[in-house]
C-alpha cells in the first residue's frame, strides 16, 4: 500500500513500531524499571525517618499516611493499623486513586469528589505534586505508601516494610482514650505484637522468601518484558505459593497459631495471585 503524498507502507509500519516501542520503554522506565534481560527491578528509596525518633516523636495526629486504593504494599499497612489498634485520630490516612491518565507522573492522583480521597495537607492534584512539595528537587519515583510529618512537612518514609515495622513499635499512648471512643463498647479491641522477640529470626527469614517469591514475584510476572523473565518469575511465584500451602496445611498462620508481620506481608498479594497465569 502506498497512498499518494504519504510514505511507503513499509516505512510507515516501521515508524509506527519504533514509536510504540520507544513510548512503551519510556512508560515502563517510570512505572516498572527493567534490567537488560527484561526483569522487573523494584527501586529503593532514601527516606530513612523513624516514628518515635527525636525528630519524629510519637505524637498522635502529627502524621499523615497516604495509601493506594489498589496496592498490596499499602494494604499491609492498613492491616497493621487494625492489628495494632491505631485509630484514625492517631494516624489518619488518605486514599489515593490509581489513574495514570490523569497523573503528571506515575499513576497516583487524589480524588476530587470524596473527602477521604483529597489531600488534606496541601490540596495536591497528584502524588508527584506532594513529593515535590515535601522534598523539593526529588527525582525518584512517586510511589505509595507515603508517610509525612505534618508538623515539619517532610517525608518520613515511603517504604511499606519500614512503616509496618514502625507501627508495631510506636506508642501513641496519649491518644488511647480517643481510640476507645471510636470503638463501640461491645467491639473487641485488638493490639497484636506483629514482631515478637522470640519469633524475630523466623519472621525475618519468612519475610525474605515471601518478598522475593510472592510480593515482588507477582510484579516480576506482570512487568516482565521478555518470555524468559516471565518464566523465571512465575516459577518463583508457583514454588513460593506451594510452600505457603504446605505450611498452612498444618498451621493456622505462617509461624504458628498467632498472626505476625509475615502474614500481613503475604495476605494482600496472595489474595490476588490467582490472576497470574
Amino acid at each position: 500500500m502506498e497512498i499518494k503524498g504519504l510514505l511507503p507502507q513499509p516505512l510507515l509500519v516501521q515508524t509506527a513500531k519504533t514509536g510504540w516501542r520507544e513510548a512503551w520503554k519510556l512508560m515502563v522506565s517510570e512505572l516498572a524499571p527493567q534490567s537488560k534481560s527484561g526483569d522487573y527491578i523494584r527501586p529503593t528509596y532514601g527516606f530513612q525517618g523513624k516514628l518515635g525518633a527525636p525528630q519524629h516523636p510519637a505524637t498522635p495526629g502529627r502524621y499523615q499516611l497516604y495509601v493506594g486504593n489498589a496496592c498490596p504494599w499499602c494494604h499491609r499497612i492498613l492491616l497493621a493499623k487494625v492489628f495494632r489498634n491505631i485509630s484514625t485520630s492517631q494516624l489518619p490516612h488518605t486514599e489515593l486513586v490509581d489513574d495514570p491518565t490523569k497523573a503528571s507522573r506515575g499513576g497516583w492522583v487524589f480524588g476530587m469528589e470524596r473527602d477521604e480521597q483529597k489531600d488534606p495537607l496541601f490540596r495536591s492534584y497528584d502524588l508527584r505534586a506532594l513529593y515535590e512539595r515535601c522534598s523539593p528537587g526529588y527525582t525518584g519515583r512517586c510511589t505509595a505508601p507515603l508517610l509525612i510529618d505534618k508538623e515539619t512537612g517532610v517525608i518520613v518514609s515511603n517504604e511499606s516494610e519500614d512503616i509496618v515495622r514502625m507501627l508495631n513499635e510506636v506508642d501513641f499512648g496519649a491518644a488511647a482514650a480517643a481510640a476507645r471512643e471510636e470503638r463501640s463498647s461491645t467491639e473487641e479491641r485488638v493490639n497484636v505484637d506483629l514482631y515478637p522477640p522470640h519469633l524475630q529470626p523466623d519472621i525475618d527469614a519468612a519475610n525474605k522468601w515471601i518478598y522475593s517469591g510472592i510480593n515482588n514475584g507477582v510484579y516480576r510476572c506482570g512487568f516482565a518484558t521478555t518470555q524468559s523473565a516471565y518464566d523465571r518469575a512465575i516459577d518463583d511465584v508457583t514454588e513460593s505459593l506451594d510452600r505457603v500451602e504446605k505450611i498452612l496445611s498444618s498451621s493456622r498462620f505462617l509461624l504458628g497459631e498467632k498472626i505476625t508481620e509475615s502474614d500481613l506481608r503475604l495476605l494482600p498479594t496472595a489474595g490476588s495471585s490467582a490472576r497470574i497465569k
